[in-house]
């Protein structure tokens, strides 16, 4: 148990190291996502990527914190990622009540929402750990429970599953009103990131953009901006 605790503590340390070093990168993320809205209004952001460990769960921390820090936006960032949910270690939460636990169990919203040291950056865990995802989003509460909190956020960021990785990613896209697609440089295909974006689109879901992880400089990275 005093494992994890180190472990937990070390990638929450890590965390808070890489917001900082994309801090300049965040300044941009509020434009980018109104220029992608085309006139449409843009609350919830669903982030997912087309296999696992491509940096979504970085990705929808930094949109969040940038959307707080820049935009000085009131943001709820919530752990949707069911298969391995890593903000309540990230952040030093409880893992229940949460998400499932809102949408399923009645729990109240004080319950399940909680502050973060980040000044207006909310968060929410993923909850009770339940077998199936689907059944939270399949149900017509979760779009009542959306409704409220986009009444009192600014913008809901959820930090999803991958397209190829769970049967819900793709499915859950239709809910949301944008959907930011993260992929790993040089390493996730153009065939496959077509294919997830063909994935997503056929269920209604509206793609605002993808976001470049992992970027590898191969000439000094401040020469970039002068090319």
């Amino acid at each position: 148990m005093e494992t994890n605790n180190k472990q937990d503590a070390k990638l929450s340390q890590n965390m808070h190291t890489l917001i900082k070093q994309n801090a300049y990168e965040l300044s941009k993320v509020q434009g980018n996502i109104l220029s992608a809205a085309e006139n449409k209004e843009i609350k919830t952001i669903f982030v997912t990527s087309c296999y696992a460990s491509e940096g979504k769960t970085v990705t929808a921390i930094s949109m969040a914190y940038g959307l707080c820090a820049n935009a000085k936006a009131r943001v709820l960032l919530i752990d949707a990622h069911f298969d391995s949910p890593s903000l309540h270690k990230l952040f030093n939460l409880i893992s229940s009540p949460g998400l499932s636990d809102l949408i399923l169990y009645n729990a109240k919203y004080n319950e399940v929402i909680r502050k973060s040291e980040y000044y207006k950056l909310m968060l929410m865990s993923h909850g009770t750990e339940i077998s199936n995802p689907l059944q939270i989003f399949n149900t017509s509460v979760f779009k009542d429970k959306l409704n409220f909190l986009k009444q009192n956020f600014d913008y809901i960021i959820f930090d999803g599953s991958s397209v190829f990785g769970s049967t819900d990613a793709s499915v859950m896209a239709s809910y949301f009103d944008g959907i930011v697609i993260v992929i790993e440089c040089e390493n996730t295909r153009w065939e496959v990131l077509h294919e997830a974006q063909e994935k997503v689109v056929k269920v209604g879901g509206n793609i605002l953009g993808a976001v470049l992880n992992q970027r590898r400089y191969y000439i000094p990275k401040v020469l970039y901006g002068k090319i």
